[in-house]
């Protein structure tokens, strides 16, 4: 793209900080761990937040729309760094805030009719209260708690969800393929990047599928009416499906969460809605913002293999919201589609009505006075993981879809940058 060969304006200084660490392979004697950066949500509080913002976001980026935002989000990072520094330990804070309060209160009991005592004690709770409200946003992003979100603060259970999430990330040894236990952080890591390459990766054939012969016995195909309803202009999508995002979501390889822009929005607000408005315009999406993490969840309390690990993409922020803008308004026919049988995914659809079914159908199974009879277990892979590309935009065209919205969704599953944590 010409936007990424321009030379910006805004001068941005190259600099490494270790910020977050998604996955931990440990071994015997050492750690091996990948850093990124990753914003804090408590930072969105701070008094110099909008400036900080502004400063940066205001200098003149050559390029693309698209391009001008990556440039200043990475400009902002080390001022987000050196803003996180200056506030310290947190949990430190917030002991001593304290203990201030508790001296502030003792010498406000020995004399309880001196003002200026009163104004410390005042003073020295509204640090105390500003200190437990920066550490409990805080906690609340690591713990990943949506339930706890509206209710009472309980420092007890963000710590312990965050150790248990922190100790769920190492791995201390891991089988390969042959059955033998390797304990090396090398070739751990190894394993599971030759595993995933394997699983998902694979070189692209490119052909040319026609499979308009299966069309009279296509379920629906899409009318005028809703194919230009799916590539109607974006207008205030953007802003909506922004702020549709929790705050505390795992943040993409930018490491900006929703949080930043929805703080932010009155300055960057514009900007971000530009450069998502260009890759509908365009059709194209920069790589700076088609990148995904692949973070590993264990599928069981104590993983033995790689297959033990499901694998989540973790997305930038701008790459979510051009992809709720697609799924809202392919959520609209959606169920024109998909055959009633199919119950995921699907609006006003349950998946445990398969779970009914199959105890309706096998509750004789048992009896002797029934004919013989079998029934088969099969364990299907998620079909995103192995489908091919040239067959899902081939599915695409046999439906109806509009050639602009099928490009749309090209640029958005066929560029990825993947990073295993």
């Amino acid at each position: 793209m010409a936007g990424e060969m321009a030379e910006p304006i805004l001068h941005l200084p190259y600099t490494t900080y270790s910020d977050h660490s998604p996955l931990v392979l440990k071994g015997d004697s050492r750690d091996v761990q990948v850093s990124m950066f990753r914003f804090d949500n408590y930072l969105a509080l701070s008094p110099g937040f909008l400036a900080s913002v502004h400063n940066i976001w205001q200098h003149p980026v050559i390029g693309t729309s698209m391009y001008s935002v990556t440039r200043k989000l990475k400009a902002l990072k080390p001022v987000f760094r050196q803003l996180r520094r200056k506030k310290g330990d947190l949990a430190m804070n917030v002991k001593l805030a304290a203990g201030f309060l508790e001296i502030a209160q003792k010498l406000l009991q020995a004399d309880r009719h001196n003002s200026l005592l009163l104004q410390l004690e005042n003073c020295c709770r509204l640090v105390y209260l500003k200190a437990t409200q920066l550490e409990h946003v805080m906690l609340r992003q690591r713990a990943k708690l949506q339930w706890l979100k509206g209710g009472d603060q309980c420092s007890k259970v963000f710590f312990r969800r965050v150790a248990t999430r922190r100790a769920n990330k190492r791995i201390f040894q891991i089988s390969d393929s042959d059955g033998l236990v390797q304990t090396d952080p090398t070739i751990i890591s190894r394993v599971f990047v030759t595993y995933f390459q394997d699983l998902l990766g694979g070189d692209r054939t490119e052909r040319d599928i026609d499979l308009h012969f299966l069309r009279p016995w296509a379920r629906h195909i899409l009318t005028e009416e809703e194919a230009y309803a799916l590539i109607r202009p974006v207008t205030v999508d953007v802003k909506t499906a922004m702020f549709d995002i929790e705050e505390d979501k795992a943040p993409g390889p930018d490491g900006f969460s929703s949080g930043f822009y929805k703080a932010a929005w009155p300055i960057v607000g514009e900007d971000i809605s530009k450069a998502i408005m260009d890759f509908f315009t365009t059709g194209r999406l920069l790589k700076q913002v088609n990148a995904t993490i692949l973070t590993l969840i264990p599928k069981v309390r104590t993983p033995h293999s790689v297959a033990d690990f499901r694998p989540i993409s973790c997305c930038n922020v701008i790459y979510k919201v051009i992809s709720k803008i697609l799924v809202c308004r392919f959520r609209e026919i959606l169920d024109l589609l998909i055959s009633p049988s199919q119950n995921a995914f699907v609006p006003g659809r349950l998946i445990s009505d398969n779970v009914l079914l199959a105890q309706e159908l096998f509750s004789g199974y048992n009896q002797c006075r029934l004919p013989p009879r079998c029934a088969l277990k099969v364990d299907i892979r998620k079909a995103y993981d192995t489908v091919e590309w040239d067959f899902l935009f081939a599915t695409l065209r046999l439906f109806g879809f509009p050639v602009v919205f099928t490009r749309w969704i090209e640029e958005c599953v066929t560029l990825p940058i993947i990073r295993l944590l």
